[in-house]
C-alpha cells in the first residue's frame, strides 16, 4: 500500500521510486484520511507525448486533453500502486474503474489541469475533483436534496458557487463509493451539513431500495477546484 508519512500539502515537486525510475510529480496536496485510505492530487503539466512514451496502454479517445487527462490519473495510479499492471483495469457497469481479483479499492477522478486518485485497504472508496464553474448552477435541481438547496440559499451568494461544487463533487463521489446503479442523486444522496470550511469531513446518508448506510466525506477547495472523497465511518 502507498502511504503518505501523514497529511501534507505540497506546492514543489515531490520524488516518487517506482520500478526502480525516478518520477518528478506536480504533487500539491496528499493525504492520509485515515490508517487505510488515501489520496493524493497532481497537477497535470506533461504533454501528451510524455505519457505515450511511458504508458503503454491503448486510448481510443479522440480528444487530446480528455486523453491526457485519462491517462494521467491512471500514472498517478499507478505511481502510487507501483506493483499493478494498468493493462488489468476493467469498467464496471457503473461506470467504476477495478482491477479484478486485487486487494485493494480505488477510485479515479480528473478534469481540466488535475487527476486526483484515492486508495484504501480494505473498503470501497470514491473521489471526485470538480473545476468551479457557473454552469454548475444550472444543473443544481439534479443533484439537489430539498433540505441542501434551502441549505445553499440560505448563504451569501458569492458563497452559493462553492456550496453548490461541493454538493455535485460530493455526489460523484458517493455514487462511485456506493458501486450501484439507479440512483437519485436528489433523493437518494443527502448531506445534511454543508462545506463552510477550506477543508474538512462531513457526514452523509445513502436511502437507496430500503438500504440505509452512513458515509463519510472529506472535501478540500483549492485554486478553482474542490475534490472530494467518500468513505465509510
Amino acid at each position: 500500500m502507498f502511504s503518505f508519512a501523514s497529511a501534507t500539502k505540497i506546492t514543489r515537486f515531490n520524488a516518487l521510486q517506482s520500478n526502480s525510475k525516478l518520477f518528478f510529480m506536480p504533487f500539491f496536496y496528499q493525504q492520509n484520511i485515515n490508517e487505510t485510505t488515501h489520496y493524493a492530487i497532481w497537477r497535470i503539466e506533461e504533454p501528451l507525448s510524455y505519457f505515450e512514451e511511458e504508458m503503454n496502454l491503448m486510448v481510443d479517445i479522440q480528444n487530446e486533453e480528455r486523453k491526457i487527462q485519462h491517462l494521467a490519473v491512471r500514472w498517478l495510479l499507478a505511481l502510487m500502486m507501483p506493483e499493478i499492471d494498468l493493462a488489468t483495469i476493467k469498467v464496471a457497469e457503473n461506470g467504476k474503474p477495478y482491477i479484478p481479483g486485487a486487494g485493494f479499492h480505488f477510485s479515479l477522478s480528473h478534469c481540466k489541469g488535475f487527476a486526483a486518485c484515492a486508495i484504501s485497504d480494505t473498503k470501497p472508496v470514491g473521489i471526485d475533483i470538480e473545476i468551479l464553474h457557473d454552469r454548475i448552477t444550472k444543473v443544481a435541481h439534479k443533484f439537489l436534496h430539498e433540505e441542501e438547496k434551502n441549505l445553499v440559499s440560505a448563504l451569501p451568494q458569492d458563497a452559493q458557487l462553492n456550496q453548490l461544487g461541493f454538493y455535485w463533487a460530493a455526489k460523484e463521489a458517493m455514487y462511485k463509493q456506493y458501486e450501484k446503479n439507479g440512483i437519485d442523486f436528489s433523493q437518494h444522496f443527502k448531506i445534511p451539513e454543508g462545506a463552510l470550511q477550506k477543508e474538512g469531513i462531513v457526514p452523509a446518508q445513502i436511502n437507496h431500495q430500503g438500504n440505509r448506510s452512513e458515509v463519510q466525506v472529506q472535501y478540500l477547495f483549492k485554486d478553482n477546484f474542490v475534490c472530494t472523497v467518500c468513505f465509510e465511518s
